[in-house]
Parts: C-alpha cells; structure tokens; sequence
C-alpha cells in the first residue's frame, strides 16, 4: 500500500484548484512557520500572508520561536506574531512534514488548531499528510517553490515583495542553487522571481554570505571540537549551551553550519548535533549518495529529504552521536 508521502506525490498539481479554492474562500488565514525557523517556512509564510491579503482574508505569520533578525528584509517580517491573534480559519502550515514540526504551539493552543482547517503545504518526502487539504511535491527544491505555482492558479501578480519572499526561501533550500535538487524549473521560477524584483544579491548576501560576528565566534568553537569517525566518512559537529552563553547567540546563529560541513572531503555523512536539554539532542543531517538521509532519520523519527534530513533524539548529545553512527550504513 502506497504511504501518505507517495500519494501525494503523485500529482500535487492536481491539487491546485481545491487549494485555491479554499484560500480564496477563507475570511481568516494563519500561515504558521515550523519550530526554529529557517529561510523557507519564513519565506513561504511571508508569501501566504501576502496572498490571502490580495484575496480579500485577514492574515498572519505565526512564528513560535520568533523569527531570527538576518530575515529583517522581508515584507512585513516585523509583523509576525508568536501566537495566533485571529479567529481559527484557514492555518496553513508552511514547510512541515508533520503538525508537531511547528513545535509546542500544536499543545499550548490545542483547542484553537481543532477548530482550524489545516492546509499543509510542503515539499518533504516524509510528509505524512496530516492537513485537512495538503500541497506536497517532493521533487520541488523548496516549499517557497511549490507556492509558486500556487500563486499562478490564483492568478495572482508576482510583484516585489511576493517574490522577495519566495525567492528567499528557494535559494537557501537549493544552498545557492547549488542543491541535488535543483532542477530547471528551479531555476526557472528563480529567474521569474528576480524579474519581478526579487532582489537577489541581497537575499544571497543576507542569508549565505555575511556572519556576525559572534556567529563568527560561534562557528569557531563549533568546528574547534569538531569530529570525525568510519574513517573519516562520518564528520561531526556539536552546539551545547555553552558555546551559545560564551559567543551571546542562538540557535539560529548554528543555522547554515550544516551545509558548511558537507565540505569535507571525503565524508559521506555530516552531521550538528544541537543541544537543546541535558536528554534532547536535534541533529542535522547530510549525506552523499552513500546514505540515505531520510531513512537514517527515520529510525529517530526525524524526516526530510534523500540528501538533507533531520532528527530530534531523547539523550544528551554524546550518547546521541553514539547511537547515530551505529546507525549509518555506509555503501
């Protein structure tokens, strides 16, 4: 039997009109970003707010862990609130594969998601479907991409500030462009997006390019106790507490360290281990063709992608490094 992911990988354009149809119908939507945010369910919840607005519904971006001040470019970023202030309508939960994704807001406002529809719009393989309505297409590089086609079945102007939103998401889910992932129609809609407005240079420079410099500071005792193990086909970073207090950042200045390990010469499996509590551990992974990302994760009960995947694991962040390299399986 074909699971939730492989259904709605099927055809998600398919799913176009009924999407539609309910944004165009609904008089209230909460677009809500996943717990610790990154540039595509900030992106692509900037751009939903923008949509329904044009479309006639009061909006919002709920975003429970606020929304790290490298995105203060984006329309109306300083808007996002941490909670939902309107009525339940439409919640459209940007880039999750799961409704616990967007963290604790899922148990601490319970009674307002039960009287909400749930349109789950994402692009992760293991996305298990959980919305009332859902737009899942794995072989999109980034959520930001699949609302792209969303925006012309509303018909829907791709002006400046959409497609600001929109292409930020894509180029830090497609790392430059530079992503497996990245298809010609990836490339594609980026060149639409940048001749709306989108302001490339910008984006890139503010979300791949400048460090501050305390995450500078942070990085550097990051990669200072930095790992490796197989031989060095496994190659390891961890983030405690510490490092945060000493450096005065947060978890979202970890944010791209990730990618900055795949690096490594020679290592099939990278991975940062973040520290959130003496017994969980969030891990990021990414591999090469050697391993796949997603199942590794699984066997956690993470998700994501073939490439890029991710974790939380209920020990401190040694025991949880022990228990995932047992787990690798290196071709």
């Amino acid at each position: 039997m074909a699971t939730a992911a492989e259904k709605l990988a099927g055809n998600p354009t398919a799913q176009l009109g009924e999407i539609a149809a309910a944004l165009k119908a609904a008089r209230h939507v909460t677009a809500i970003c996943h717990e610790n945010p990154d540039a595509d369910t900030i992106g692509a919840a900037v751009a939903v707010k923008l949509m329904a607005e044009r479309l006639g519904a009061q909006a919002e971006v709920v975003s429970i862990d606020g929304i790290p001040p490298v995105f203060a470019f984006l329309p109306g970023i300083s808007e996002v609130r941490t909670h939902p202030a309107l009525e339940p309508g439409l919640a459209v939960l940007c880039d999750a594969a799961t409704r616990e994704r967007v963290g604790r807001i899922v148990r601490e406002q319970a009674d307002w998601f039960a009287r909400a529809t749930l349109l789950n719009i994402d692009h992760h393989i293991s996305n298990n479907g959980f919305g009332h309505l859902n737009l899942v297409d794995p072989t999109a590089v980034a959520t930001c991409e699949v609302l792209v086609h969303l925006v012309d079945e509303l018909d829907l102007e791709l002006d400046a500030p959409l497609a600001t939103a929109l292409l930020t998401g894509i180029l830090r889910d497609s790392n430059g462009f530079s992503d497996h992932a990245t298809s010609g129609d990836t490339l594609r809609i980026a060149a639409r997006l940048v001749d709306a407005g989108g302001p490339l240079a910008l984006i890139h420079r503010s979300i791949l390019s400048e460090l501050p410099y305390p995450t500078l500071a942070l990085w550097g005792k990051m990669l200072a106790g930095m790992g490796r193990a197989a031989d060095g086909q496994i190659v390891y970073a961890t983030l405690t507490q510490a490092m945060l207090d000493e450096t005065g950042t947060r978890q979202h200045d970890a944010d791209g360290l990730a990618e900055f390990l795949t690096r490594a010469k020679g290592a099939a499996v990278t991975l940062l281990l973040r520290e959130l509590g003496p017994s969980e551990t969030r891990v990021s992974i990414r591999t090469t063709d050697a391993v796949d990302a997603t199942r590794l994760a699984a066997r956690f009960g993470g998700g994501g992608h073939v490439r890029r995947a991710g974790c939380s694991v209920p020990l401190a962040a040694a025991e949880a490094l022990q228990e995932i390299v047992k787990a690798i399986e290196l071709s």
